[in-house]
């Protein structure tokens, strides 16, 4: 409570203060050493005068927090200075009056400046020729901190900390005015949380924490004490790091404070008197900063959202202006992160591959249409312990699951034929389209085989070899389809398809190999069968794209962001989303995907070939709603991975060797049973969602009749096949014949029979010599392997037009 006499007091100082003995006793008071010789009355009293009245309060550095979705769980915490502010409310009463007692006694009685204060620090000073009292308010320090806060240069520092008489008078100047703009409470509120306390104690719930482990609503007496006595001096009497006197200074620091909060009567001798008993009760909870010293559950999320975070121009103009706005801003941030799902798939990382092994499995999951990443779970440490033996695991910090130029990810096999199929879809080449499947097939492209320079790849399995639709040869994965897809639609558009769902390229081959195939037809044929390196977050961004119905969303790790004073911010933590390919391909899309995995086509076409087999048929027994997903192996087994996805989830597995990408893994089928598991257990509590029909235009296309062609030479079949609307691909194989050699011997699909429009047929010639007799190979084409699968898809549709009318017409 103030007095009238001393709030009297208070206005004669101010009047003082600018006229003519200002700046001499000031000087005289705070700087004897300095003395006034170089300070007259009157330049004292003008310097005083002009000065500005109003001081501009910066924002203080605060620490930001990143919390899992549910708000609660703390990830990590970056800063500067480990400060968060609280209002005076949420500190304890006798946290107040004992920094009020350690630091300005008379605090509720002056206006800014003390003049008792300032008259006692003069008598002492130059009684003892040196500084031994400053005479400074709480105020007056409050300012001094704004003051280096605000310093936007070394120049403005200086002023803000140099020990010059000019500085007091500043000090005292913006005091004074200060207190006529705040309140007491004020005041002492942003005291508390702009000063250092010590042991990266910024502001008193830091210090509250780095000294006790507790809230500062929570402090006793004795330990309210304690702190308050560090603010004169945090490196002197800092019991924790004061390596030279141990606890010895803190605890008479503390009894100090505790005698003159009994001289301002907030407290009696017996409260001072128990309070000074026993030792300090310390109880240090450390601050940790950063990814790497958070929460361990959640670092490789860490990781890539501080990557994230400098990488996103929102947040500053360059990396470092990004990173420094994070350790200063005091933001609370929600990430996208769900607990639940995040400990799901851990858990199936965990049960299937050690941490010390020297392969990597893991799990990225992302929910389409907002792009939001709920979990990122792998069998590495994420840290900077030194590993042993010259290891690179189980401690690294590589972006394992996001990619980097460092770590560019993972061949993630035949889950790339989905860009071909998307590629395929988007030239309204349908579901239905045919191509019969060679157990080897010699491509257009480069690449070196047994039988030429060309790419030549085979199927993993000779069952594959047949007459395939889009559909079934998705469910097989058969090679020797979708390279002659692949040719149909050009490598160009496929990568193009694959860029547009979300794939990312960095590894330099990889973008040498897509910069090659915009302009030479004959290059990067491997890429539908996944030779480029991909981090799982691409591949689950890409399949959730197909979820999405073809809304692609950039990979977010926020739902939620608040700046230091509680103000939401969503634009910087809303979704960022474009429709990349039409809402019908991406459904056909997902149609197909259902094949791999156990669910059957909903609009009728087989997911298998005859004597065929779907790659991961466990998938769909097991997760029982809508489910769709592709395996993918590479060429001797380098990499193994599986993407699967429902409406409101898609989910990345993978595992191979980060260190050494042609180590053969150990078991391909990891990654399927721990992605398969994972996503049961995160589905558990989403709603049941059902994917979208595909049209019929791109599940079925137009059927037309594939003309007979026997006998006639290459230009003459050519010329009538593409008159009737097909593409046509001559085989490198020839075969007995009764016709004669160089003519055609047949085609696939065969004439007479019915297929797509717009579709392959390959032109088989003969080699001039009798075939063998033989029994008939269940595996080769029929005799009409076009009306038998018309007839199959009319089998379960029978309304369709195709159905209802004899093969052919448009």
């Amino acid at each position: 409570m103030k007095l009238p006499q001393d709030r009297t007091l208070a206005n004669v100082v101010s009047l003082v203060l600018c006229g003519i003995l200002a700046g001499v006793v000031i000087a005289a008071a705070a700087f004897p050493a300095v003395g006034v010789s170089g300070l007259t009355a009157k330049s004292a009293s003008d310097s005083f005068s002009d000065l500005p009245a109003e001081i501009k309060i910066p924002p203080v550095p605060q620490v930001s927090i990143l919390y899992a979705s549910n708000g609660k769980t703390e990830i990590a915490r970056f800063y500067d200075e480990n400060r968060r502010n609280v209002k005076l409310g949420d500190v304890a009463p006798v946290m107040r009056q004992a920094i009020v007692a350690a630091e300005d006694n008379r605090f509720y009685d002056h206006q800014g400046v003390d003049a008792r204060g300032i008259v006692r620090a003069f008598v002492r000073n130059q009684s003892n020729g040196q500084v031994t009292q400053g005479a400074s308010t709480l105020t007056q320090q409050y300012v001094r901190s704004i003051l280096k806060y605000g310093a936007t240069n070394s120049e403005e520092l200086r002023l803000a900390t140099e020990d010059t008489a000019g500085r007091k008078l500043r000090e005292m100047r913006y005091a004074i005015a200060l207190e006529k703009e705040l309140s007491k409470d004020q005041i002492l509120e942003n005291y508390l949380n702009i000063t250092y306390f010590g042991n990266q104690g910024y502001g008193i719930y830091a210090a509250s924490w780095v000294y006790f482990s507790k809230p500062p609503s929570e402090l006793t007496l004795a330990e309210a004490a304690m702190i308050a006595g560090m603010a004169q001096n945090p490196t002197q009497y800092n019991p924790v790091e004061n390596k030279q006197f141990g606890t010895k200074p803190a605890e008479d620091r503390r009894e100090y404070v505790l005698n003159q909060m009994v001289k301002l009567k907030y407290i009696t001798q017996a409260e001072a008197d128990a309070a000074k008993k026993g030792d300090l009760g310390l109880n240090p909870k450390a601050q940790a900063q950063s990814c790497e010293n958070g929460n361990t559950a959640y670092g490789f999320f860490c990781g890539w959202f501080l990557d994230w975070w400098k990488s996103n121009p929102k947040f500053g103009k360059t990396r470092t202006e990004r990173e420094d706005d994070l350790r200063k801003g005091g933001y609370k941030i929600v990430s996208s992160l769900d607990v639940r799902m995040q400990k799901a798939a851990q858990q199936q990382i965990d049960e299937r591959l050690d941490v010390n092994s020297r392969f990597a499995t893991g799990i990225v999951m992302v929910e389409p249409g907002t792009g939001r990443v709920k979990a990122m779970a792998i069998n590495r440490k994420y840290g900077i312990p030194k590993n042993q033996g010259k290891k690179t695991y189980p401690y690294t910090v590589n972006p394992l699951l996001s990619g980097s130029n460092v770590s560019p990810g993972y061949q993630a096999g035949s889950t790339f034929k989905m860009f071909t199929a998307v590629a395929a879809l988007e030239k309204n080449i349908p579901l239905s389209n045919t191509i019969y499947a060679q157990d080897r097939y010699v491509s257009q492209y480069n690449g070196g085989c047994k039988t030429g320079p060309k790419y030549c790849p085979k199927n993993a399995s000779p069952t594959m070899k047949g007459l395939q639709t889009m559909s079934s040869a998705f469910g097989e994965s058969a090679n020797t389809y979708f390279i002659p897809l692949e040719e149909q639609v050009s490598v160009k558009a496929a990568v193009s398809a694959a860029e547009k769902l979300g794939v990312e390229f960095r590894a330099s081959v990889d973008v040498k190999n897509k910069r090659d195939a915009q302009t030479d037809p004959t290059a990067w044929g491997s890429f539908t069968l996944g030779t480029a390196q991909v981090s799982p977050l691409d591949m689950a961004t890409a399949y959730a794209t197909i979820a999405a119905r073809g809304k692609y969303c950039a990979p977010l790790p926020l739902n939620k962001i608040a700046d230091q004073e509680g103000k939401p911010l969503p634009e910087l933590s809303n979704p960022t989303c474009k429709q990349t390919i039409p809402k019908q391909v991406a459904d056909a899309a997902a149609d197909m995907a259902r094949c791999p995995v156990g669910d059957n086509s909903m609009v009728g076409l087989s997911c298998t070939h005859p004597g065929g087999g779907r790659t991961a048929a466990s998938v769909g027994r097991v997760i029982d709603r809508p489910v769709a997903g592709k395996t993918g192996t590479t060429d001797d087994n380098n990499a193994a991975w599986f993407v699967g996805f429902t409406p409101n989830l898609a989910a990345a597995g993978f595992l191979a060797n980060p260190d050494k990408y042609l180590d053969s893994v150990p078991n391909t089928q990891i990654p399927i049973d721990a992605t398969r598991d994972a996503l049961n257990i995160a589905l558990q509590k989403l709603p049941v969602k059902q994917f979208i029909a595909p049209t019929s235009k791109l599940a079925y296309g137009v059927r037309v009749t594939v003309p007979d062609t026997t006998g006639d030479s290459v230009d003459s079949a050519t010329r009538k096949l593409r008159e009737a609307g097909f593409e046509v691909r001559l085989s490198p194989t020839r075969v007995s014949s009764d016709i004669g050699e160089g003519r055609v011997a047949r085609t696939d699909p065969a004439g007479g029979s019915d297929s797509t429009k717009g579709s392959v047929v390959t032109i088989v010639l003969s080699n001039g010599q009798p075939p063998e007799p033989e029994k008939p190979d269940p595996s080769e084409p029929g005799e009409d392997p076009g009306d038998q699968i018309r007839d199959q898809i009319c089998s379960t549709n029978p309304a369709l037009p195709m159905c209802q009318t004899e093969p052919g017409g448009n």
